[in-house]
């Protein structure tokens, strides 16, 4: 089980920076500006929420590193504690997004960071979750 937890982490991970470090293409009306104010960001979400552009960008960022607290602790027996997997997407986020501002249509946004540890802390909660179902 470790072994294939370890090798669908690294894929994801992998495919996780191809795709938010790759320059973007935003169409008209979709140009992303930086934000490093809290919670702006997460208001535009809510503001759009008949917007698949906007929709899709909340769900990508909640989903981005919910396998490293799916299967974080499986393959790092050290994430066995909430806020070590916490600690880890902060600082995972964190590089994305300051690596972001070096990328052609790419921005860096603390909402992004703020949605990407609760988008692991949802992947923690269900690895617990999981862990104490019954063995039958």
């Amino acid at each position: 089980m470790r072994l294939v937890a370890t090798l669908v982490l690294a894929l994801w991970l992998m495919g996780a920076l191809v795709l938010t470090l790759q320059s973007a293409h935003p169409l008209p009306g979709q140009v992303v500006h930086g934000n490093l104010i809290p919670f702006h960001t997460l208001a535009t979400y809510l503001d759009n929420l008949g917007s698949w552009f906007w929709i899709r960008n909340a769900l990508g960022n909640l989903a981005l590193l919910l396998p490293l607290g799916l299967l974080g602790p499986i393959v790092f027996r050290a994430l066995d504690r909430w806020w070590r997997v916490a600690l880890l997407a902060l600082l995972v986020s964190t590089a994305i997004e300051l690596t972001q501002l070096l990328v052609p249509d790419r921005s860096a946004d603390i909402d992004d960071v703020t949605v990407n540890v609760a988008g692991a802390l949802v992947g923690f909660a269900m690895w617990r979750a999981v862990g104490r179902l019954p063995a039958d």
